[in-house]
């Protein structure tokens, strides 16, 4: 191959979230991430751009939020293992023991979901959920902070872990749609008092 179709190659590869290059001494081309991670993190970076030149909104996010997550509560339901039960409750129990503790409350809440999005057995889902916590959360949370209530949502994560747990995707689903609906209703109360 020719050294601009490598150049190219890289480019392309760079752009996508899959390998960094680094000039000098030692420097090269080096794998980022996996797969998945890239996707999530192009697909981040692209609805970050949107965001930031109001191309799209906070509530429009959260819609697509219940496109995905809402499925994949059911199909979680039907492929979670005890394992993944157990990971789901330990971070309810970490939210739950620091209730005053935001950090703590952003980190468990994120990885509640990725744990939801994985247990559902699709990686390209995974990934574009990924994007959530990348851009969404950091965003809505600071916005959002003063007026949630952190028992509230908690009680939501437990009920979602009793879908979950109980193999039917209905119950899961239903949950879910009734958390991610109370992260609206708090972010449309929110803005309507800003304004």
């Amino acid at each position: 191959m020719s050294r601009p179709a490598v150049r190219e190659a890289v480019r392309l590869l760079s752009q996508a979230n899959l390998v960094h290059a680094s000039r000098g001494p030692g420097g090269g081309v080096f794998v980022r991430h996996t797969l998945d991670r890239g996707l999530a993190e192009t697909i981040g970076s692209s609805i970050a751009m949107m965001l930031e030149w109001q191309t799209t909104s906070l509530t429009e996010l959260i819609e697509v939020r219940m496109l995905l997550e809402i499925p994949l509560a059911g199909l979680a339901a039907v492929r979670a293992d005890g394992a993944t039960i157990a990971r789901l409750r330990e971070e309810v129990s970490q939210a739950s023991d620091h209730l005053s503790d935001e950090e703590t409350q952003r980190a468990t809440d994120r990885r509640f979901h990725r744990t939801i999005a994985e247990a559902a057995g699709n990686p390209v889902a995974s990934a574009l959920v990924a994007w959530s916590h990348m851009v969404l959360q950091p965003t809505l949370k600071a916005l959002i902070a003063p007026a949630i209530v952190d028992a509230v949502a908690i009680e939501q994560h437990r009920e979602i872990i009793a879908g979950i747990q109980s193999g039917k995707s209905a119950v899961a689903e239903r949950a879910m749609r009734d958390h991610l609906r109370y992260i609206s209703d708090v972010l449309e109360t929110v803005v309507q008092v800003a304004e």
